[in-house]
């Protein structure tokens, strides 16, 4: 039971799961670097209304939604 528990926390950890963002067009990506956490993956989604919205995704989904794609369809392959 400890091995199956511990196997689970470094693959959560390791994979994070951020909340889901808006239905919309991906307006802009950005990535940054911070010395003791690691690369931080942003999408900025433009809504139907207009409305832009920023938040923060994975790296899988960073890697997969390029501007003009629509979020949350380019998350899924």
């Amino acid at each position: 039971m400890r091995k199956t528990l511990a196997a689970a926390s470094v693959l959560t950890a390791c994979n994070p799961s951020y909340g889901a963002g808006p239905a919309g067009t991906v307006s802009d990506r950005s990535s940054a670097y911070f010395k003791s956490g690691g690369w931080r993956y942003r999408l900025t989604i433009t809504t139907t209304d207009g409305r832009r919205q920023e938040f923060r995704v994975t790296r899988d989904d960073y890697k997969r939604c390029f501007r003009g794609s629509v979020y949350p369809t380019c998350t899924s392959r």
